[in-house]
């Protein structure tokens, strides 16, 4: 029974992790890779998105530790079937992508260092606030290309997409 629940709760987490698309895409070992827009729309394109705010710790992910994402859940009106979340930079000032800017954003001043305390007050005011934005999806690669004879710490070559905010329309 012990092996059947732990079975169970494994397939479980595989299947929710496939039905989240984070924002990266494992660039294609071939010569020719197709990068599509997670938004669903050409890249560079503004679109007003209606998203929240995700806490990236919460997925135990190493990468998105301490980091803030935007879970969107409409594209120019349109619900977006699947979760995505992806990671984003503010143009406006009014929003933090991580812990040490959202110090900033709230207190109106830099920190040096945060407790832990600090940080479970402040994502509890944070995390899970609905926004409307306007905003565009673009990226950039990250890692080495298959192939590469150097040694390096990057585990893969992937295309990390983004989602750049230029208008926060939330009252």
């Amino acid at each position: 029974m012990k092996h059947l629940l732990t079975t169970f709760f494994i397939l479980t987490w595989f299947w929710a992790q496939a039905q989240t698309q984070i924002g990266f895409s494992e660039a294609g070992s071939g010569p020719q890779t197709t990068l599509t827009a997670k938004l669903g729309i050409p890249f560079g394109t503004i679109a007003k998105l209606d998203a929240e705010i995700f806490d990236g710790t919460s997925l135990h992910w190493k990468v998105y530790e301490d980091v803030y994402l935007l879970k969107i859940n409409t594209v120019n009106g349109k619900r977006v079937k699947d979760t995505v979340l992806l990671r984003f930079t503010d143009e406006t000032g009014t929003l933090a992508n991580d812990d040490f800017g959202l110090y900033k954003l709230i207190y109106k001043k830099k920190a040096h260092s945060l407790t832990s305390a600090q940080v479970r007050k402040m994502k509890a005011r944070y995390t899970g606030k609905k926004l409307t934005l306007m905003a565009y999806e673009t990226g950039h690669f990250s890692g080495k290309p298959y192939g590469d004879w150097r040694i390096t710490v990057e585990p893969f070559f992937c295309f990390e997409h983004e989602v750049v905010v230029v208008s926060n329309l939330t009252n």
